[in-house]
């Protein structure tokens, strides 16, 4: 019997497909939802990892995510929906697809916090830009006047204002974006151990679920150090963890 959710999930991407036939899209994106639709998966599966190749998108990855999930994979789902969403942050339906699965796999469904959203609205890079910007601008319109020995004009005091509320805001969401570039998923559909060290070898210290966001410590060799959700920490495969910024 079909699910709520691979209903739900088809009935999605076919909206998708409505939207699609009215704007100029890659050949494998619309072949990718033609095969969706005529539950092909493997075929959906492909088409909309080569759409990927051309052009990342967040509805590509959306896409693949409920291609991996109608597969059998939901932990691969995870990943997809978690990169959608990094893509999109303000996509709600990107959003409750992702709850949706983790909750299929046992998981807290909770959604991230309204500042994380807001610093993942712009790239990193262009965080960057706007904090060396405002920096230096604050600095000018503080030091030149002062140089000057003239009182500071009404757009001097205003470019004061809006150079130190574009700091304020860039530094905290620079670090928060950086902080959720540094955490990922674990990639594998059964329970994989922790190590006390990088090797396979190395006495258990946890376990990590399928589809768990951990969040990376360290890296060695063919290791991760990470710390999930569940508070456990150890190393593990990156055959078994993929990060979120991959």
């Amino acid at each position: 019997m079909i699910s709520f959710f691979r209903i739900l999930a088809l009935y999605s991407l076919t909206a998708i497909a409505v939207f699609a036939a009215t704007s100029e899209t890659e050949p494998p994106f619309q072949s990718g939802i033609e095969a969706y639709q005529n539950t092909e998966y493997k075929t959906a599966k492909a088409q909309f990892t080569a759409a990927l190749e051309l052009d990342e998108t967040a509805a590509a990855r959306h896409n693949l995510g409920l291609a991996h999930f109608q597969l059998g994979a939901p932990a691969e789902a995870v990943w997809q929906l978690e990169r959608a969403q990094l893509l999109e942050p303000f996509n709600a339906n990107y959003r409750y697809k992702l709850e949706a699965v983790r909750q299929e796999l046992g998981l807290f469904a909770g959604s991230p916090k309204w500042y994380v959203l807001a610093s993942a609205a712009l790239p990193t890079k262009t965080w960057v830009i706007i904090a060396t910007i405002s920096f230096w601008l604050l600095l000018a319109v503080f030091i030149l006047p002062r140089i000057n020995g003239a009182k500071p004009s009404l757009g001097i005091k205003t470019l004061r204002v809006i150079s130190m509320a574009a700091l304020t805001l860039s530094i905290p969401s620079l670090w928060l974006n950086l902080r959720l570039l540094q955490t990922g998923t674990i990639i594998t559909d059964e329970a994989s151990s922790l190590h006390a060290a990088p090797a396979s070898a190395a006495p258990e210290s946890g376990t990590a679920r399928p589809g768990e966001r951990a969040r990376i410590l360290d890296q060695y060799n063919h290791f991760y150090e990470i710390e999930t959700e569940g508070q456990a920490t150890g190393w593990i495969s990156k055959d078994a963890f993929r990060p979120l910024a991959d």
